[in-house]
């Protein structure tokens, strides 16, 4: 008979030896852990202290621009009479486009300044989908700023009319 099958007497009862490690073994496994627990506050603001701000409906936190665009034209939007980035107080932000998923637009340009656009906040270009979904920053606002939006859209010479393209821009602000 091996070892494991050998039985183990406590009191008036027999257990094999297998049993009784397999129990001793779960018990403490079972007891090996403990659960921590944590509570979140989470107050809800209307719009962090860096956000779009339309002439239309005011501060929001998300914003669309659309643009016709033409096969091989760089089509400009040099200030968007709609939409502004508006900082209330300093604060960092981040800029980076998440999808470029086209093969319509071969150059994509965005600059936000304050009346010169020579002198931006930040101006940056993407020239394909490969330079897109990373982030550039942080640029630093300024408190009770408006920053206008300079937009710059190259389409590719095999651009396809009468179809809709989209590109999706993220602005991260830290610490909102």
């Amino acid at each position: 008979m091996s070892r494991l099958g050998k039985r183990v007497r406590i009191g008036k009862f027999a257990i094999p030896i297998l049993l009784l490690l397999a129990i001793l073994g779960g018990t403490v496994a079972a007891v090996a852990y403990v659960v921590l627990t944590w509570t979140m506050t989470l107050p809800v603001g209307a719009n962090p202290r860096v956000h779009f701000f339309s002439s239309v409906t005011g501060a929001e936190n998300s914003m669309e621009i659309t643009m016709n665009i033409f096969p091989d034209i760089r089509t400009i939007d040099e200030n968007n009479d709609e939409w502004d980035i508006r900082s209330v107080t300093t604060g960092d932000i981040s800029i980076r486009v998440d999808a470029m998923n086209t093969t319509a637009i071969s150059e994509l340009v965005i600059i936000a300044y304050v009346s010169d656009p020579a002198s931006p906040l930040f101006s940056l270009t993407w020239t394909d989908a490969d330079a897109a979904n990373s982030w550039h920053g942080p640029y630093t606002t300024a408190d009770g700023t408006d920053y206008n939006l300079w937009i710059e859209v190259f389409a590719d010479p095999l651009a396809q009319p009468a179809t809709e393209e989209s590109i999706a821009v993220e602005l991260k602000v830290e610490s909102p």
